[in-house]
């Protein structure tokens, strides 16, 4: 299976906040704007000034915002604008539009005036980063991907891109299909935020793997999806992950896979099908029963969908009757086979306390058929006790073929992303297995 992006990213860019919303709009170079007549004492200054025609009308504009009158203000100011013809007045017209309209939330206002504001040859250079920096907000909320890259290019020439306009850029880039520049200043807002003591943005990560995807890295891919799942690992993350891992698995390691997506929270229609199938061929009938309730319950699968449901119930009633002397017969055998079995059994009844104990002393007698299972069912049943470190030690252990130490990885993944972001990055990950 190859990898899909998640869900578009643009949502985030809606609720990013406006650095120069509101009265702080309306200000140049640190202060308040200002007209010539009134500081007559700075009229030789090398800063510019507005028009004696119409600042005082401007100012008023300005004062119009600070008390929250943005629709009075706004409708001053294209009055105003119809005929200013100084392009300092224009500038800043535009600058205290923009203000106003972001405070009514009329983006498609805020975007022309921000865009004329940024192209005026009279805004300051003081003023430069802000301004280009709002225009790049408020066309990535309009999705003008083509001016965002503009306005993110200007940024970097002024040295003005931190983490959140780097993240702005590599999705204007992604979603004009320029995988590598979008791979690029993901990675670039990564390391801002690492470097700032803050979390990477989540949706960075998901453009790097997306990006990775689309340039044919499927590895590059898969890595960062792990990196996704440990920071805040949404189900559908999780089952991008897993089910990239039922290549080449046999029934006892897809068993741990179905375990692995009902303990995240991805089971679908068709895993609820397969895992029920599994189980009981593997003689788990207690445990696909319950695997087969929970599908029901949940409205994923109908009981019509389950041909061997019914005799399922039949085998897990006599289960649950003979369990007493099944793990009377473990407890006396000179092998683990039975006593690994009798684990499995336990986890069906949800017993995950009595699984790891029979599992240890499965791994303890030795002798097991199939050698990895035992330390595999003692850190699953770690992972569902909520014991997260103990199973992280103990799923290092696994040793198998490529598929087996897939997925005790994919296990020890999990019991990270369960830690805490703090402790998780703390815990060095376990080894993937090369493909």
């Amino acid at each position: 299976m190859k990898f899909s992006t998640t869900a578009l990213l643009l949502c985030a860019v809606a609720s990013w906040t406006l650095i120069a919303a509101g009265p702080a709009a309306a200000q140049m170079g640190g202060g308040s704007v200002s007209s010539s007549s009134s500081s007559s004492s700075r009229s030789s200054s090398s800063k510019p000034h507005l028009s004696k025609a119409l600042g005082a009308d401007i100012i008023d504009a300005q004062k119009m915002i600070q008390a929250k009158d943005d629709q009075g203000a706004l409708a001053k100011l294209k009055t105003l604008q119809a005929s200013a013809t100084e392009p300092f007045d224009i500038y800043v017209i535009n600058r205290l539009i923009f203000a106003a309209a972001v405070d009514l939330n009329d983006m498609a206002t805020a975007d022309t005036a921000i865009e004329a504001a940024a192209a005026s040859p009279a805004m300051p250079d003081d003023d430069k980063k802000s301004i280009i920096y709002n225009a790049l907000q408020v066309t990535a909320n309009l999705q003008k991907w083509p001016q965002v890259i503009q306005y993110g290019q200007e940024l970097v020439q002024l040295n003005g891109l931190d983490a959140r306009a780097t993240g702005i850029l590599a999705i204007a880039y992604y979603n004009t299909k320029d995988y590598a520049h979008a791979q690029q200043y993901a990675q670039q807002s990564i390391n801002l935020a690492k470097a700032a003591g803050q979390p990477p943005d989540q949706n960075a990560l998901q453009i790097i793997e997306g990006s990775e995807v689309n340039q044919n890295n499927q590895a590059g891919a898969e890595q960062t999806l792990e990196q996704i799942a440990l920071q805040n690992g949404t189900p559908e993350i999780w089952a991008q992950l897993i089910q990239h891992a039922f290549g080449g698995v046999g029934n006892a390691e897809a068993l741990y896979l179905y375990r692995l997506l009902q303990i995240t929270g991805a089971m679908t229609g068709e895993d609820y099908k397969e895992y029920v199938s599994d189980t009981t061929d593997l003689g788990y009938p207690t445990e696909a029963v319950k695997v087969a309730e929970q599908g029901i319950s949940a409205g994923k699968i109908s009981a019509s969908e389950l041909p061997t449901l019914p005799k399922a119930r039949r085998d897990a009633q006599t289960d649950e009757r003979s369990l007493p002397q099944i793990a009377a017969s473990a407890q006396k055998s000179r092998t683990g086979e039975q006593d690994v079995k009798l684990g499995e059994d336990y986890w069906g009844y949800g017993r995950f306390a009595d699984a790891e104990a029979a599992a240890r002393q499965a791994v303890a007698k030795g002798g097991l058929k199939t050698p990895w299972e035992g330390p595999m069912l003692t850190g699953a049943a770690q992972v569902a006790q909520g014991k997260y470190a103990d199973a992280i030690q103990t799923l290092s252990q696994v040793s198998g073929g490529a598929a087996v130490t897939k997925v005790a990885h994919l296990w020890s993944l999990y019991a990270q992303s369960k830690q805490g972001p703090a402790r998780a990055a703390a815990t060095p990950p376990a080894q993937t297995p090369s493909q």
